[in-house]
């Protein structure tokens, strides 16, 4: 089974939730919407330097989110703005350290990066129309060659971890709906 079949009902479990659904609405607040680029910041920081470690990086110029999701941010709050990280971000930044420091299991973040990347490439197409401010963390210079890279880069037996990178995320995203 290949690892897009694998998570299919996880990634259709993260569509369906009520904070998913209200960025696709149009209807997100600035204050909304920072919340959520505030847990981005702490989830992509890990990954992508686990994705440098590797020199998965190296192959995907252009890939890096995470200073795009920090100037985002900053478009939309200034920067004497406050807030807090959510349990479910600071739960999975400790996980994403924990799979970094582990060298028999580092090479696991590629499902990580998969999962959070791939969708920024896809869904995050329809995401940017609907967000306030420039969408930063949305734009790519070469959608198609990056797709075609992260595919390159990931294997159907990354599947259990690519599992875990989603529940992650349903998690953030409940969390963010009750925030």
């Amino acid at each position: 089974m290949s690892l897009k079949e694998y998570t299919k009902d996880l990634h259709t479990a993260v569509e369906k939730t009520a904070f998913t659904k209200l960025l696709l609405s149009g209807k997100v607040t600035n204050e909304q919407y920072a919340d959520y680029l505030y847990q981005m910041m702490l989830v992509y920081n890990p990954i992508e330097f686990g994705a440098k470690l590797l020199g998965i990086t190296d192959n995907l110029p252009g890939i890096e989110r995470t200073f795009l999701i920090y100037q985002d941010f900053i478009e939309l709050t200034g920067k004497d703005y406050s807030n807090k990280w959510l349990p479910s971000t600071i739960a999975y930044h400790k996980y994403l350290l924990e799979l970094i420091n582990d060298l028999e299991r580092r090479p696991l973040i590629k499902a990580h990066m998969y999962v959070r990347h791939m969708g920024d490439l896809l869904g995050g197409q329809f995401i940017k129309k609907c967000v306030p401010g420039s969408g930063r963390m949305y734009q790519f210079n070469d959608i198609e060659q990056l797709k075609t890279n992260i595919r390159e880069i990931v294997s159907d037996d990354l599947g259990d971890e690519a599992r875990v990178a989603f529940e992650w995320a349903i998690k953030i995203m409940n969390e963010l709906t009750d925030a």
